[in-house]
């Protein structure tokens, strides 16, 4: 049951990444609204992921160079990789966690490159953002695929005080939190193998995964 959510959550991370990349081509994303940068995203999203399906097929690697050059503007990875972290965040040194940021954003950006690429999606709907405490909010939002399916996903944002910009920083599928996930099976693997063993793993499949691209 947690494998089947997992892979769905991560599924619709490609969805966000993709939003990040496609936003390259055309559309300034404003971050002073987050209901407006997540509809903004989305807007891009149909038009762009039919407009460069072939060509992004034939070359995955431009889609992890368009997401290493543009999903920063729009998603915490610190705060991210943090919260995965856990308590293990507190005990790590900042060598451990600048190194297990970097693994965890490589992670996510090369485990979804192929997979955004088969998502079929015709239509999204973004409702209006609500506030869940002050500077955090939750936008809500339907995702509709070519087969008639159609799926309830949320993001969450916060207010980066010093920047006053808005930012991604998880996204729920149907109810299930894909922060939360990578939390648990982290936190088991921290808990068996410690920090650094981790960290190595991570970093050894990034870069297989590099090789055969």
């Amino acid at each position: 049951m947690m494998k089947g959510l997992m892979q769905r959550s991560w599924v619709f991370l490609s969805v966000l990444l993709f939003l990040m990349t496609s936003s390259s081509y055309a559309t300034v994303i404003p971050q002073d609204n987050p209901e407006e940068m997540v509809r903004a995203l989305s807007q891009e999203l149909v038009t762009k992921i039919n407009e460069q399906r072939e060509t992004l097929n034939a070359h995955p690697e431009q889609v992890k160079t368009f997401a290493n050059q543009h999903v920063l503007p729009y998603v915490d990875t610190v705060k991210m990789a943090r919260y995965v972290m856990g308590r293990y965040w507190r005990t790590a040194s900042k060598e451990q966690k600048g190194a297990f940021v970097n693994a965890f954003s490589e992670m996510l950006i090369r485990s979804y490159s192929k997979s955004l690429l088969k998502l079929q999606i015709t239509k999204v709907i973004v409702k209006p953002a609500q506030q869940v405490k002050k500077g955090v909010v939750t936008v809500a939002s339907e995702v509709f695929q070519s087969d008639g399916a159609k799926t309830d996903v949320v993001y969450r944002a916060y207010l980066n005080k010093k920047s006053q910009k808005w930012l991604l920083y998880d996204i729920s599928i149907e109810g299930i939190s894909m922060l939360l996930n990578y939390r648990k099976s982290y936190g088991s693997e921290f808990s068996k193998k410690g920090i650094d063993k981790v960290i190595a793993e991570m970093e050894a499949k990034n870069a297989q995964v590099s090789r055969r691209v």
